[in-house]
């Protein structure tokens, strides 16, 4: 009798769960997870204080001289550091640091036997040929974010996907470790509300470029 009784109510528990299974729904898959979210920054690479007034500098003040980028206090400075490029240079970066690159950021060529050294913004770096030189100080900021961040890519975007007008020289964010060309810098803010959409913008124009120039 007990026999029976326990086999009347595992069967019955069975159908329930037999019931229950063609009842509810089928659960759905887990839904992927979300692409990882991209940081935009803007890399600087600047002198501590202004070489004319001894003051700390503004993030979003500089002037651009023929030995590079030097950031300053005021507006009024300006002026000064025109009269004499050389001397405000080597005040602003009083101590240098070697860089021992392999590969010219300039050409991408290897550097092989003696090298072009360049002082710039505190770094010694190497070029392939004096013929770099121009192109670097004029870059100065984008070759540096090469050289430093060894992991940096450059999209190749001739345009710049904010504005779609073409980018300007050594104006640039970088959308995680991809470096994006600007027209100008602010753009950025534009950048820091869709990377991902900005991101694809400017890899669609560097192919278009690049399929261009193919033709």
């Amino acid at each position: 009798m007990a026999n029976g009784t326990m086999r009347r109510t595992v069967g019955k528990a069975l159908g329930a769960l037999l019931f229950a299974a063609a009842v509810l729904p089928a659960q759905a898959p887990p839904s992927p997870a979300p692409a990882p979210a991209l940081e935009v920054t803007v890399p600087s690479f600047t002198n501590k204080s202004c070489p004319v007034m001894g003051k700390p500098i503004s993030s979003r003040l500089f002037t651009d001289t023929a030995y590079g980028r030097i950031w300053i206090c005021c507006k009024g400075c300006n002026k000064k550091i025109a009269q004499d490029e050389a001397a405000a240079w080597k005040s602003a970066y009083p101590v240098v640091k070697a860089l021992d690159n392999k590969l010219c950021p300039v050409s991408g060529k290897p550097i092989e036997g003696e090298p072009t050294l360049l002082s710039l913004q505190g770094y010694e770096l190497r070029l392939h040929s004096p013929e770099c030189v121009a192109a670097a100080r004029a870059e100065s900021q984008v070759v540096l974010a090469k050289l430093l961040q060894p992991n940096v890519t450059e999209v190749g975007n001739v345009n710049c996907p904010v504005t779609g007008t073409p980018v300007a020289k050594n104006t640039f964010c970088l959308i995680g470790e991809q470096l994006v060309r600007l027209s100008s810098i602010d753009c950025v803010d534009a950048v820091k509300k869709e990377p991902r959409a900005m991101l694809e913008k400017a890899q669609a124009d560097a192919r278009a470029a690049a399929a261009s120039k193919g033709q």
